[in-house]
């Protein structure tokens, strides 16, 4: 718990929970203080406001812009959809923020907030979800290979072109969904969409074919 003695007369009495209180620091709240004890054992008050008086550290700044990303931005539109990839991927709730988990080795794929320039779909990934080995990545290619790794895991047993239609029309799903695209460049099109969408409907698991279902009505 953060206690603010500002907020004392609130109903919670000052206590605010930490993943709250870093929630509305993400968002620069105006006014936001915390209450502490210098080591002589005086209390005070350190404002937010004042940046001559507060340096966060590199660290809690990247998290702080992961909190701070828009929710219908690219980088949270392509954490969602790469969440939805189960069982390769599963989502997660941490401190407030919506992640996608790898169920391989557990890496984290956390939005990042891109608003203060062009917004390209970057995401901040924590290896093996250790947050002391992160990199910022584009979430087109973290992308890229969670597709084809759930497709072919969904298609086990399936024909090369079943896969491929299958993972095309994944692909052509990201694009709307996030505005971004992924890099595949010997993936196309199959000749005949209807034709090709019957075969792998009758190649691919029940589970694919409720995600192609899904697809064609606009999920």
């Amino acid at each position: 718990m953060v206690y603010s003695h500002n907020e004392r007369h609130l109903a919670n009495q000052g206590f605010i929970p930490v993943s709250h209180f870093l929630q509305r620091l993400a968002r620069l709240e105006p006014n936001l203080t915390a209450t502490g004890y210098r080591a002589n054992g005086r209390q005070t008050t350190i404002s937010f406001n004042k940046l001559d008086r507060v340096t966060l550290s590199p660290r809690m700044a990247k998290w702080l812009s992961s909190l701070a990303a828009p929710r219908d931005g690219r980088s949270a539109a392509i954490v969602s959809f790469v969440a939805n990839l189960m069982p390769v991927y599963v989502g997660e709730h941490l401190d407030g923020l919506y992640c996608a988990r790898s169920l391989q080795d557990g890496t984290l794929i956390l939005p990042m907030d891109e608003r203060d320039g062009e917004e390209r779909g970057a995401v901040r990934v924590f290896w093996q979800g250790d947050d002391e080995r992160e990199s910022e990545l584009s979430g087109s290619d973290v992308a890229t290979l969670a597709l084809e790794r759930y497709v072919r895991l969904h298609g086990t047993g399936a024909s090369e072109d079943a896969i491929a239609a299958e993972l095309w029309f994944l692909v052509e799903h990201f694009r709307r969904k996030t505005g971004c695209d992924v890099y595949l460049p010997q993936l196309t099109a199959p000749n005949d969409r209807v034709d090709a969408h019957s075969r792998h409907l009758g190649e691919m698991g029940r589970g694919v074919i409720v995600n192609i279902f899904s697809k064609f009505l606009g999920a």
